[in-house]
């Protein structure tokens, strides 16, 4: 006999659905969790900047007994060699700048040649001639000669490229030099 208005099998049908609820979480429920966190960046620049984004690299090469050039072509990026220097591998590329203007005028210029050295001494340095190339209005990319003048759209982008020197024979190691890209914002 049971209390007035209650019936066994109803609280046993109570209890049944609570179990099954609480089965149910915990098969749900994940096994392990786990965290990772990244980073978020931003860069934020005045108007009329010029920034570097890539350097100039003529990659990694071999210098033969007449020696001869490598070139990493402005507009293309695309590495030549001539004479008995030999290209090894990759990861040549231009140098690249971007720079922000809403004036009139732009009045590029910068170094027309850099000397490479080695790190440590001990060897002759190697000269680059460069060649500066930068974004059209259209879109394209032309060649700039010693300095230009540009009428901006936005953002432009310059790229500087060049011609190495590599001398018979020149010794191995890593060899490194500066130049400079200035815009005037007229």
């Amino acid at each position: 006999m049971g209390i007035q208005g209650t019936s066994g099998r109803g609280a046993t049908i109570r209890r049944l659905a609570f179990i099954a609820a609480l089965a149910a979480g915990t098969i749900a429920a994940p096994a392990q969790a786990a965290d990772q966190s990244s980073t978020a960046n931003a860069a934020v620049i005045r108007p009329n900047t010029l920034i570097k984004t890539g350097d100039l690299d003529f990659g990694t090469l071999a210098s033969g007994a007449t020696g001869g050039t490598v070139t990493i072509d402005p507009v293309t990026g695309a590495r030549s060699t001539s004479g008995s220097v030999t290209p090894v591998g990759a990861g040549e590329q231009r140098a690249v700048f971007q720079g922000t203007g809403g004036f009139l005028l732009l009045f590029v210029s910068g170094s027309n040649s850099a000397t490479l050295a080695r790190a440590g001494g001990g060897a002759a340095p190697m000269t680059a001639t460069l060649t500066r190339a930068a974004t059209t209005n259209g879109g394209g990319t032309a060649l700039l000669g010693a300095s230009a003048i540009l009428f901006p759209s936005g953002v432009q982008t310059y790229y500087v490229g060049g011609t190495l020197t590599v001398p018979a024979n020149q010794p191995a190691g890593d060899y490194s030099g500066t130049f400079t890209l200035t815009v005037n914002y007229l």
